[in-house]
């Protein structure tokens, strides 16, 4: 079984947000971000955002890179599930997250000749609202003209707009424009309160009204593009963009913006020709953003000496920006270049993010280089910011069971149950918890949790296959095998827990029922791995023909490395039952097809050696001898190691080495108690041993 997880993306990209077009010493907002929000759903609106791109893995012997989307956990597993979410499996572009973002922001005038309206714009740029708020009003009341009183009022509406009191703010914007219909700051911040407010409609119509009045305006046409663009008119954002480059041909914004529709529309070489323009511009935030955007698309091109020169370019500018550390750690990875991708994801993680996402990305890189204790740090950073984020939670969890510590992966997922409202984070949260306990054969509670998911979900076909897993540890197959057929019932497209089922039967030697079980799977689901089982229990049942059948069936049709290897190993053990000669050296030659398909495969070697000694050829025996021996010098289980002394020692009987066989009977015999064959032969060579010191004695 594998754990349920939550979707973890990697590489990130700017992707599908416009960035508000900000005057140089006008801005009422600061783009370091040291401002104060107006709320948070207010402070997160899009302008440029970060999106997961390519899971990748290190392939730890190269290191070689292909993201982990697909990498298993030592998780049992369950059935996939509604709770589980698509994985990622390529090194390509993907682009379905969002992270920080950057509010678009209002515009208002620099200052005012009438010293108390600029004491009112500098308290509400100084964030002093509430004096500023004091301020404005009493202006109102004061002799001023109306254009000045029509700054006032537009400010008084921003401030509303900021505590979203939408419709207090509208009016505002509205009796400013009485006072002064010309008033462009008015309209484009009442097109903002409209576009808070989800009015898009009238955002347009307010926004283009501001055209109107200042077609020369930049920031203005920024903002027109960006409300096309949000209302799926890329079209007329890009036209909206141009016509206001025709007279800001310089403006960093409207050109990072286009640069930004060509990319959302497809056209990349239109993009890429246009972030280069941007990044080139007197803009530090836009040059960044480009060139974290053109490090995007030549990575999606393979091309990483590039990717790796736009990231570093964008670090220039923003020297401890997480994203763009991480980014350019990813592509170092793929370059194989694995002590400056480790300094870069190391950098990142002492660089801090706002987001907890971007510490998820780095922990899952320092999984991928096997430094848990550095990934463990990065999730701990993620929920520091961030304490009920279900998806760092899960990837903590989930990383302390894979490190061995099963307390505190309990105690995350306990925490999780306690903390979701019964949704789907819940289930997998007990599925997982339930996993663990039977993990530590704490069965009843293992039962318990799973029994809790289908009382919240009947339909979880998941809960049914992982609790007929605990019925099965618990020694009660009845209610195991009950509940793998309910999980099929519930799931038919799905084969674990039918083939459960006939796992079962065949490790309790009920070859027949064994047999019934997979014919039904592969009756409509035409998969090899069970048709190696199905070989197995025909082998049991000594139906060789049938067998050897399936097995060449494998053979003729399996693409899968795996399944030919296996195929050809127990071939081998298929026609080593005959006593036909030319099967036996049929035998023999499947025997060495699978050894060598996979020489790392020691298992596939013991059936080699087997054969080899079944032959009764000298010669055979001393490949086999070989071996074995190689085999007892690997790093191999217990139990394979137990067989490969058995049958070293049977080598060494037929060779009439009986101390030499009783020395290796004895080694698999502590390795593996329960082998009784060894016992047996141990018994043999012992007496055949004790016959030839009496012969000897007699002779003399």
């Amino acid at each position: 079984m594998d754990i349920i997880k939550k979707n973890r993306l990697k590489f990130q990209e700017n992707e599908e947000s416009e960035v508000s077009h900000l005057s140089n010493e006008g801005d009422m907002y600061s783009l370091s971000g040291e401002d104060e929000p107006r709320s948070k759903k207010r402070w997160n609106l899009p302008v440029v955002s970060w999106a997961a791109f390519i899971t990748i893995f290190v392939i730890l012997v190269g290191i070689g890179i292909v993201y982990q989307f697909n990498k298993k956990s030592d998780f049992p597993i369950g059935l996939s599930d509604s709770t589980q979410k698509p994985t990622e499996d390529s090194n390509r572009l993907k682009s379905n997250a969002i992270i920080d973002t950057v509010i678009e922001k209002p515009y208002l005038p620099l200052s005012s000749l009438n010293p108390k309206l600029k004491q009112c714009i500098n308290l509400y740029k100084e964030r002093n609202v509430q004096r500023a708020f004091i301020q404005c009003e009493e202006f109102l009341n004061t002799p001023a003209s109306n254009t000045e009183k029509s700054i006032a009022l537009t400010i008084l509406g921003v401030m509303f707009d900021e505590g979203n009191r939408t419709a207090l703010a509208i009016e505002r914007f509205n009796k400013a424009l009485k006072y002064d219909p010309e008033n462009v700051h008015a309209y484009y911040n009442m097109a903002l309160a409209y576009q808070h407010s989800g009015d898009f409609a009238n955002a347009k119509k307010t926004i283009l009204k501001a055209r109107e009045i200042a077609p020369d305006d930049p920031r203005i046409a920024s903002m027109a593009g960006n409300l096309l663009n949000k209302m799926e008119d890329p079209t007329a954002a890009i036209k909206t963009y141009q016509e206001g480059m025709s007279e800001n041909p310089n403006d960093a914004y409207l050109t990072y913006n286009l640069a930004l529709s060509y990319y959302k529309q497809g056209d990349i070489a239109s993009a890429m020709e246009t972030f280069k323009r941007a990044s080139l511009l007197n803009n530090n935030y836009i040059t960044a953003l480009s060139n974290g955007h053109l490090g995007t698309i030549y990575f999606n091109r393979n091309d990483m000496d590039a990717a790796e020169h736009h990231f570093r370019e964008a670090l220039v500018t923003k020297p401890n920006d997480a994203r763009y550390l991480y980014n350019l750690g990813v592509v170092l990875l793929n370059k194989k270049k694995n002590e400056d991708a480790l300094a870069a994801f190391s950098k990142a993680l002492e660089a801090g993010s706002n987001d907890p996402q971007i510490y998820r990305y780095i922990a899952q890189s320092f999984e991928d280089l096997r430094m848990p204790s550095n990934a463990i740090t990065s999730l701990k950073k993620a929920l520091s910011i961030r304490p009920d984020d279900i998806e760092s939670l899960f990837q903590l969890a989930d990383l302390y069971y894979r490190e061995g510590n099963l307390s505190d992966s309990e105690e995350i997922y306990r925490n999780i149950v306690l903390s979701t409202p019964g949704d789907s984070n819940t289930e997998s949260a007990l599925i997982n918890l339930g996993i663990i306990m039977n993990k530590m054969e704490r069965h009843s509670e293992a039962i318990t949790s799973f029994e809790k998911v289908i009382h919240l979900n009947p339909k979880n076909d998941s809960a049914y296959y992982n609790l007929g897993i605990a019925y099965k540890n618990a020694e009660q197959p009845t209610k195991a095998i009950e509940n793998w057929r309910k999980s099929a019932s519930l799931n038919p497209t799905e084969v674990k827990s039918a083939e459960s089922i006939g796992d079962y039967y065949f490790e309790n030697g009920y070859y027949l029922e064994a047999v019934r079980e997979y014919e039904d799977i592969v009756r409509n689901n035409n998969s090899y791995k069970i048709k190696l089982k199905l070989a197995d229990s025909y082998f049991r049942l000594k139906n060789y023909p049938t067998s050897e059948k399936i097995l060449l069936d494998i053979l003729n049709h399996s693409t899968n490395g795996d399944d030919i290897k296996l195929a050809h190993r127990k071939l081998a053990l298929v026609y080593s039952e005959t006593n036909d000669v030319e099967l036996k050296t049929k035998a023999k030659d499947e025997a060495y097809r699978s050894a060598h398909i996979d020489p790392e495969d020691m298992e596939g070697r013991l059936v080699l050696a087997k054969i080899l000694i079944d032959s009764n050829s000298t010669m055979d025996r001393e490949k086999a001898i070989d071996e074995l021996t190689t085999i007892i010098r690997s790093d191999v289980s217990p139990k394979v190691a137990s067989m490969a002394y058995n049958l070293l020692g049977l080598c060494y009987y037929k060779n009439g080495q009986f101390k030499k066989a009783i020395r290796e009977f004895q080694n698999s015999i502590e390795l593996d108690p329960s082998l009784t064959e060894a016992y047996e032969n141990k018994r043999a060579a012992r007496a055949s041993y004790e016959d030839s010191l009496r012969g000897n004695r007699t002779n003399l």
